[in-house]
């Protein structure tokens, strides 16, 4: 029988898994997201040091544009539904760029450079 733990992230008691005594993190959405998170910052953060980093940033570029041109279909009809939500997020954005660009003391000359 496995003792209780203490989630990592939240601090909740659980059980871990019978096939994984070294669990660490509860079984919430939230504790399970933000762990994956985690793990995937330290994956880049290792990929990043590796001298085939370029070539791995590259790839993910390349692999991503061919995606793009393939399905751009899917993103034309993604767009068209989501008009709504992607003008919000643009406005939100585009607010929070001219605030930074202004504590940073540039204007649009040296932001469009």
């Amino acid at each position: 029988m496995t003792e209780e733990k203490r989630c990592s992230i939240c601090g909740k008691p659980f059980k871990p898994a019978i096939h994984r005594p070294d669990q660490s993190v509860c079984l919430s959405a939230e504790c399970q997201h933000k762990r994956q998170l985690e793990n995937m910052k330290k994956w880049r953060a290792k990929k990043a040091d590796s001298p085939d980093s370029v070539s791995w940033k590259e790839s993910c570029r390349r692999k991503s544009s061919e995606w793009r041109k393939k399905h751009q279909a899917y993103l034309k009809l993604y767009r068209e539904e989501n008009k709504e939500k992607r003008s919000e997020y643009m406005k939100e954005y585009m607010r929070k760029y001219r605030k930074l660009a202004k504590l940073n003391g540039k204007n649009k000359e040296d932001i469009a450079k």
